[in-house]
């Protein structure tokens, strides 16, 4: 699997949590049981539109660098995801703001993921 393939599933992905989070945010909530509140709708729409811009940048990023540049932008990429995992994990695990569900641990899995492929393409030689 090529590095530039990796960007581009990881821009699809952060995609589709971007139009959720903008369009959709209520079908959001109620998987994790949580209340939509006018503040919340707002906030999750925010998150959704970084997302999106997330989205952008790693489907742009293997047009726009060499094969070396790619390597050094996925290790930035290998520490998002790395932090949104961390995350994902605390919610879960720690605070209990997300119920643990099937989907919750997919997600994170996923986001897991993307993170060590993102490390191990970094640390390849061509």
């Amino acid at each position: 699997m090529s590095l530039s393939l990796i960007f581009r599933l990881q821009a699809a992905f952060a995609g589709m949590w971007a139009l959720q989070l903008v369009f959709i945010p209520e079908m959001v909530f109620t998987q994790y049981n949580w209340t939509p509140s006018f503040e919340l709708v707002a906030l999750a729409q925010a998150c959704g539109t970084a997302m999106a811009g997330l989205a952008i940048i790693n489907y742009g990023l293997p047009k726009w660098t060499n094969a070396d540049q790619l390597k050094t932008a996925a290790k930035s990429a290998a520490l998002i995801a790395g932090l949104f995992s961390i995350l994902q994990l605390y919610q879960i695990l720690g605070s209990g703001a997300a119920p643990g569900a099937a989907m919750d641990w997919i997600s994170t899995v996923i986001t897991i993921g993307f993170a060590a492929l993102f490390f191990i393409k970094s640390n390849q030689s061509a």
